[in-house]
């Protein structure tokens, strides 16, 4: 049972039979990794790999070898992973010739498909907006290249190609074949494109060099915007700045915006002025506390000249009841301090107005110069 169920490997393991010279040839270390990889994976191009294979092989001494035998001893060796797996799973000895290996290998990896989408590229072919001439041939024979096996005659690719220009490009190869492109032949048809190609490069490359000193003056200007632009971000944290730290006189009854001390900062004057508005007048008789101006009044100064106060009277059960006093002449009235109190906030007021207009017409300033730099700007990219 135990050698029932053991695997046997057989002599002819490989799918690809090699003859005796074949194994014979010494592949050195700088061979394989000379050769390219093919992993098997859906985005990999297996016709493009078969053209680097082809060409790297070339450069390999051949000795007693031909270039097929050659081909078949390296192949092997390219692929990794899920391509290295499918070879595996071929019977063994079925590739024999290095055509049988072609057809197969490309009959797996290339599929129907996409030879007819390959196909249909081709004869739908349509120049993009904006795409220079070279750039639209280049294409064209990009996929003339990844179908190799179109069956499109000469004719036909340069049918398909002319239908698919814009009508100025048209007009460029009508004027180029001398009226009409109809009374070339095929072989002079595609010379006359390869012909303007080659031209419409060349131009390319004379406006791409003279753009190089437009990129340089673009790159100056932009530094330039990028400081104004910072200027006008710090007038317009500062005026902000401004607006934050007199946002306390909200409280006294108008906003930050009508504040009339905006921009000033409170000196004793201005304190004087609040506390003669809040505190009531210095001879008040209406005050419910103690009068500190009674201290000055003239009937309660201890003088020689004024009549002592008897204890006789109080005696007599007479209470004292001081006289009303006076206005005093040459004092600050409620209206004087309001008064005041007004003309120091039209003053603040005024410096403000006058501070803000600077600023702001600076503003205006910076952005006339951004508004000159982005129209020199667009100028030199037009």
């Amino acid at each position: 049972m135990k050698e029932f169920a053991r695997p046997v490997i057989g002599t002819a393991t490989a799918a690809i039979q090699l003859g005796e010279a074949a194994r014979n040839y010494d592949l050195k270390n700088i061979h394989f990794s000379m050769l390219p990889s093919f992993y098997g994976l859906p985005n990999e191009d297996s016709l493009s790999f078969m053209r680097d294979f082809y060409a790297t092989v070339q450069t390999f001494p051949l000795g007693i070898l031909n270039e097929d035998q050659l081909r078949m001893r390296c192949f092997p060796y390219t692929l990794k992973d899920k391509a290295k797996a499918w070879l595996m799973s071929l019977p063994p000895g079925s590739l024999m010739t290095w055509g049988n290996i072609y057809n197969k290998f490309m009959g797996k990896f290339y599929s129907h498909q996409k030879t007819s989408e390959l196909r249909g590229k081709i004869a739908t072919f349509s120049q993009m907006d904006g795409e220079p001439f070279h750039e639209a041939w280049d294409r064209f024979k990009m996929f003339l290249t990844q179908c190799p096996h179109h069956s499109f005659p000469l004719q036909l690719q340069n049918q398909f190609f002319y239908d698919g220009l814009t009508q100025q490009c048209q007009f460029i190869v009508d004027n180029a074949a001398g009226g009409a492109i109809g009374e070339k032949t095929a072989s002079e048809t595609y010379n006359l494109f390869e012909m303007l190609g080659a031209n419409s490069q060349q131009k390319s490359s004379r406006v791409r060099k003279a753009g190089v000193h437009e990129i340089d003056s673009s790159n100056e200007v932009q530094q330039q915007l990028v400081q104004l632009t910072k200027q006008v971000a710090l007038l317009a944290t500062q005026t902000n700045t401004n607006n934050e730290q007199y946002g306390l006189y909200s409280n006294m009854g108008h906003g930050t915006e009508a504040c009339p001390y905006q921009g000033e900062t409170t000196g004793p004057e201005q304190v004087n002025v609040l506390g003669a508005y809040q505190q009531r007048p210095r001879f008040d008789p209406n005050s419910n506390t103690y009068n500190p101006g009674w201290r000055s009044h003239p009937n309660f100064s201890w003088r020689q000249n004024n009549p002592p106060f008897t204890q006789s009277s109080n005696q007599a059960g007479q209470q004292f009841h001081p006289p009303i006093p006076r206005s005093i002449p040459n004092k600050p009235t409620l209206e004087d301090n309001l008064n005041s109190f007004i003309q120091v906030c039209r003053d603040n007021q005024s410096k403000t107005n006058q501070r803000l207009d600077s600023v702001e017409a600076s503003i205006k300033k910076v952005e006339v110069q951004v508004e000159q730099l982005v129209e020199h700007l667009q100028k030199g990219k037009d």
